[in-house]
């Protein structure tokens, strides 16, 4: 008996030894980046901070990544793109990394599916894709008090950014009671594209917003939106003809109604709308 209490215990040290060492071990080697979910950011924010010489550059959801992947070359074209959840506060971080790398861009396009503007970060994906690449003393002074607020709202953000949460796929189960009550603009979708707009005036780029191809069954729901914000927020020359210029196709097009099953098809479309 005193044998089987003896190997019990060390089967018990040696696994929580092996619980903890094995998350500092991914996030000391930065291994973690290529295992979690939104790996596709960390590749992002490693390429925001590397010297560019294209002089075009987008960002976008991951629609637009499907098209422009961030982890391919595009002509002169370089893309940031990654997921509608990092919302346009992680776009405008993606941004500021590009500009402060020292980069000179001519022009920035948003390649962004209208339903994506909602976004708030108000969502479990959020912890994933957002609070660990971002909460963090690095990105913190980019925060607008709204961003604060909403970061604060979600379970354990205090801790997203130890190793034992960064490094695997665990999130708390979160959804906000305010997500989806948007008309079209989320309130953090606001205060970052001003502030792109911003970037756009002090650094002399051009901003210019795009959507993905969009389902049909979408098309009922994108007329409702509240177009009239675009002008309340002085963003008419960004947006200029946004929806008027959206591609409807057959639901058959799509995996999951968002994502296309054939991004290269569309992608000469969108090459020459950016060249």
């Amino acid at each position: 008996m005193k044998d089987l209490y003896i190997k019990l215990s060390f089967f018990i040290l040696l696994s929580a030894i092996i619980y903890h060492i094995k998350p500092l071990y991914l996030f000391y080697n930065d291994r973690y980046m290529e295992t979690v979910a939104g790996k596709e950011i960390y590749h992002a924010i490693h390429k925001s901070k590397s010297k560019n010489k294209c002089k075009k550059l987008l960002l976008g959801d991951s629609v637009a990544e499907q098209l422009f992947s961030n982890e391919t070359d595009h002509g002169n074209t370089t893309s940031l793109a990654t997921n509608a959840a990092v919302t346009m506060a992680g776009q405008f971080f993606l941004l500021n990394n590009y500009l402060n790398a020292g980069n000179k861009i001519d022009t920035v396009y948003l390649l962004f599916r209208p339903l994506s503007f909602g976004k708030n970060l108000d969502e479990q994906f959020t912890y994933h894709y957002f609070l660990k690449p971002f909460y963090n003393q690095e990105y913190i002074p980019l925060f607008t008090k709204t961003a604060i607020q909403q970061a604060e709202k979600i379970p354990y953000a205090q801790f997203c950014s130890y190793p034992t949460f960064l490094t695997t796929n665990w999130a708390p189960d979160f959804v906000s009671k305010d997500k989806n009550k948007f008309t079209f603009l989320s309130p953090i979708s606001v205060e970052y594209l001003q502030k792109i707009q911003q970037l756009a005036s002090l650094k002399h780029f051009k901003f210019i917003i795009l959507s993905t191809p969009m389902s049909h069954i979408f098309k009922r729901k994108i007329a409702a939106m509240n177009q009239q914000e675009i002008t309340e927020y002085g963003l008419q020359n960004e947006f200029g003809d946004y929806f008027k210029s959206i591609t409807y196709l057959n639901d058959s097009n799509f995996v999951d109604n968002i994502h296309l099953k054939d991004p290269v098809a569309y992608r000469t479309h969108y090459k020459q709308e950016i060249n």
